[in-house]
């Protein structure tokens, strides 16, 4: 029961709920749930919820916003191309001009670079050879916003972790996307359009077996306590 028995219904209330403190035994059966090989041990996990990686690095490192854009075209430069071919069989709403476009005017770059650095990420797990980054959802959906140059969440996401996996000199780590969310909402999440566009061939970003109820992750976390 909650506070003056009201229910807290916020999704970060959820992830610290099932995912702070995990056993030694949790994340190692998580990352495995998601991927891992079975030979990475729990000594070789971190965990860290509601992770702004990319705002920290860029005020570490003094990156500039046309770097941002340079790494983001480095990497993606197709991303748009791709995306607006998908969409015509999917449920994408229209693009916009700047939408995924490689930034070429100031004020483009300067958008692309405040999408990146203020993204949040509710669960990254990291491995010596994967990241692995999780969206939390409880009540709340997948709601684009057209301003941005990163239109969808679950996309950005992932692009973010990747630039900042290229910006720290580690391109040969992996970078696995899941979402935990109600039972009830499993099934639309997998067939959500981004999630149809991350787990496409030859792309594989978000693979459909990493939509998790928050029962499969209490699971986890009783059974190896």
């Amino acid at each position: 029961m909650g506070i003056l028995g009201i229910n807290n219904r916020t999704e970060n209330w959820k992830t610290v709920q099932h995912f702070h403190g995990l056993s030694d035994a949790a994340k190692v059966r998580l990352v495995r749930r998601l991927g891992e090989p079975d030979d990475t041990v729990a000594e070789e996990i971190g965990l860290e919820l509601f992770w702004t990686g990319m705002r920290d690095y860029v005020k570490e490192h003094k990156v500039k916003t046309d770097d941002l854009a340079g790494v983001y075209g480095q990497l993606f430069g197709e991303l748009r191309d791709e995306l607006a071919k998908f969409k015509h069989t999917h449920d994408f709403k229209e693009l916009k001009d700047h939408n995924y476009a490689v930034p070429t005017c100031p004020k483009h770059r300067e958008n692309l670079a405040n999408n990146v650095r203020h993204t949040e990420v509710d669960i990254v797990m990291e491995t010596p050879e994967r990241i692995f980054i999780g969206e939390a959802k409880y009540e709340s959906g997948f709601k684009p916003d057209s301003g941005h140059v990163l239109v969808h969440q679950l996309i950005r996401q992932y692009v973010i972790a990747r630039m900042i996996v290229h910006l720290a000199g580690r391109p040969g780590k992996q970078v696995v996307a899941f979402v935990v969310t109600g039972q009830e909402r499993v099934e639309s999440v997998k067939n959500s359009a981004q999630v149809e566009f991350m787990s496409a061939s030859p792309r594989r970003w978000l693979p459909k077996s990493n939509i998790l109820s928050w029962g499969q992750v209490n699971d986890i976390r009783i059974s190896c306590s």
